[in-house]
């Protein structure tokens, strides 16, 4: 694989003073090919492993994040501010914290992650982090100096995050333990409009965490101790969006441009990346190594190696989820076991594993 070296440069605009900010990482460049291709998904993956979720009542309007941690299943409801942890059986385990003002509440969680400590929840509303035992019990809540959008914790307790414009420019830096700012990677172009947040930004995969800019076609690799030291550049060809015109969301949607909203999932060799794809939602299946694949659209017309939503990568398996909805996209819904189509039909949701080649 071909890698070239690249130039970033950002503007930092403070007190009407103009700094050039250069960073210099190896880069990878992948042409995308954008066209639907029948079976994509049975040459990608090779076995899928689904576990039913056993919910309490009322649990879930939305699974917007999920993250895997030591065989334990965590989600997020980002419309609820509700996250909640299961094992691997799909048993119930806790809730984590709840709405509310007093010290051990938050007021809208947005993002969540998991280490060997705690787990983190940020509350964008009040710009907090909160943080719980694995077992649920509150630990602290300390402010942030920045509206937080996305972050990742670090080997050393310190945390990578991605900002959202208002209270500083800065876009993507990384703070210490206490959150204040020791290194900025980018910033806020003042057209940026911000409009399609709400997803992972960040993953981690192995010892590499990723990170992608929603509305863009550029992936950045982190180290573990949150060191820049790769990128991919992924070129979707003449669905592309212009530079000028990757700061509105609603803007690229309508004009039918190509781009990623969230991280993609990288193991070894292969890529699996969730796309807006010219008013289609796609799964795009990828081999970075012998550059070929293709994408599947997911609304229709679906298998059991269907990935519907990527969310995460675990121990070599892209995990997504299967909700009632879903039935009506298989082709045939009798391919999937009947325990699951069961679980589906009675409201409840299925984390689905689907292992790499």
């Amino acid at each position: 694989m071909t890698s070239i070296y690249y130039f970033c440069s950002f503007l930092l605009r403070a007190r009407r003073v103009k700094q050039i900010l250069t960073l210099v990482v190896p880069q990878t460049k992948l042409d995308v090919p954008l066209e639907e291709v029948s079976g994509i998904s049975s040459s990608f993956i090779d076995t899928v492993l689904f576990v039913k979720l056993r919910e309490p009542q009322n649990t879930f309007r939305n699974l917007d994040k999920l993250k895997i941690y030591n065989d334990t299943i965590y989600i997020l409801d980002e419309s609820l501010s509700k996250l909640m942890s299961f094992d691997k059986e799909g048993n119930f385990i806790t809730q984590y914290g709840e709405r509310g003002r007093s010290g051990s509440e938050y007021v809208r969680v947005n993002s969540f992650d998991v280490d060997k400590h705690y787990v983190y929840l940020y509350d964008d509303a009040s710009e907090k982090m909160i943080s719980f035992t694995h077992g649920g019990e509150f630990v602290q809540k300390v402010e942030t100096p920045f509206w937080g959008e996305d972050f990742k914790v670090l080997e050393d307790g310190s945390f990578l995050f991605s900002l959202k414009p208002g209270k500083t420019n800065v876009k993507l830096c990384m703070t210490d333990s206490l959150f204040n700012i020791k290194k900025v990677f980018s910033y806020f172009d003042e057209k940026d409009q911000d409009n399609y947040s709400g997803y992972s930004l960040f993953q981690k995969v192995g010892d590499s965490i990723y990170y992608t800019d929603d509305m863009s076609d550029t992936t950045h690799v982190f180290t573990p101790k949150g060191e820049l030291v790769h990128s991919y550049l992924f070129n979707f060809g003449k669905y592309a969006p212009p530079l000028e015109a990757r700061h509105d969301a609603e803007q690229l949607i309508e004009d039918k441009h190509v781009f990623m909203y969230t991280c993609p999932l990288i193991y070894e060799s292969k890529l699996v990346m969730f796309l807006e794809n010219r008013h289609l939602r796609t799964v795009l299946y990828y081999d970075m190594r012998e550059r070929i694949g293709g994408n599947k659209d997911i609304d229709k017309g679906l298998s059991p190696t269907d990935i519907i939503i990527p969310l995460c990568m675990a121990d070599g398996y892209v995990v997504g989820y299967l909700e009632d909805y879903c039935l009506d996209r298989f082709e045939d819904k009798t391919t999937l076991p009947a325990d699951v189509v069961q679980h589906l039909e009675n409201g409840y949701r299925v984390v689905a594993f689907y292992r790499l080649n």
